[in-house]
């Protein structure tokens, strides 16, 4: 889901950490000043499972109430295994040894692999399929390429262009705004004048 609607990359999801989630409205009392339920994404060498946020600056990225929910009913699912627990790791293995540590990008790749087939796919999921949606659907709902660039943690705008696709109906948008435009300016015009 982080993947989906965040747009993480599965090292950065992988690799973070209990401390990094910020999951309420005002996270002050935890020292942060940013509004909202949010994470941080923050790069760290020394994971276990070689989780690596692949950008060397760290970011946050606000969430959602759906996201929310489904953390939710995964830390439901995460109380009910003890060693699970004790790790700081947000994601670990609950299904399968060693139970408790923190989840691989491999496990990943094979538990997608999995449910792609029981859904009938041609083709695997994998998880920057999952990124790539998100980015793309970002620039499809509208939301100005800086804007998802600093989600998405690109350093250069030109990795980001790479999930805008225009559509039939976004470029008829933008014919009939250049439209509007001309006609208000010619109205504007026409009352100056009369």
């Amino acid at each position: 889901m982080l993947l989906w609607f965040c747009g993480l990359r599965i090292g950065e999801a992988l690799g973070l950490r209990k401390e990094d989630l910020h999951f309420m409205d005002h996270a002050s009392a935890l020292g942060c000043s940013l509004p909202g339920p949010h994470l941080h994404v923050v790069r760290r060498e020394d994971n276990p499972n070689h989780a690596s946020a692949k950008s060397r600056h760290n970011r946050s990225v606000p969430v959602g109430t759906i996201l929310l929910a489904y953390y939710d009913r995964y830390a439901e699912e995460r109380l009910a295994c003890a060693s699970a627990n004790r790790s700081d790791f947000v994601f670990v293995n609950l299904f399968h040894a060693p139970l408790g540590a923190p989840m691989s990008a491999s496990a990943v790749r094979q538990g997608l692999r999995t449910l792609s087939r029981r859904a009938g796919l041609a083709r695997a999921v994998h998880p920057h399929m999952l990124r790539h949606s998100a980015g793309s659907k970002m620039a499809e709902a509208g939301v100005a390429i800086d804007v998802v660039q600093e989600l998405l943690g690109h350093r250069s705008i030109t990795s980001t262009q790479i999930y805008v696709h225009p559509s039939r109906a976004r470029m008829r948008q933008a014919v009939e705004a250049v439209e509007a435009l001309s006609v208000k300016r010619r109205e504007q015009r026409r009352k100056e004048q009369g």
